[in-house]
């Protein structure tokens, strides 16, 4: 259950997924990776969606694709480095 800080981002993402890789996400917590819906290509497209959307640059150094197996680990991920809605 999203709180205070995770539901306005959570929104965002899911609108984000949707609009940019054209994927309905069943919920936030739906492993993107483990059904199919986000393969390499749609990762890279996400994270450009993420970066442009959000006005950051994401700290990928370190990658793990856990970060962007859905929703929620997503938001966790943005909030961890300081990304708000």
């Amino acid at each position: 259950m999203p709180d205070a800080t995770t539901g306005p981002l959570t929104e965002r993402l899911t609108d984000l997924v949707r609009d940019r890789l054209g994927v309905e996400v069943p919920s936030a917590d739906t492993d993107l990776v483990a059904e199919g819906l986000l393969d390499s290509l749609a990762l890279v497209t996400l994270i450009v969606g993420l970066e442009d959307t959000f006005g950051c640059q994401l700290p990928l150094d370190d990658f793990d694709i856990d970060r962007f197996r859905s929703i929620d680990a997503m938001a966790a991920f943005l909030t961890e480095v300081g990304v708000t809605a």
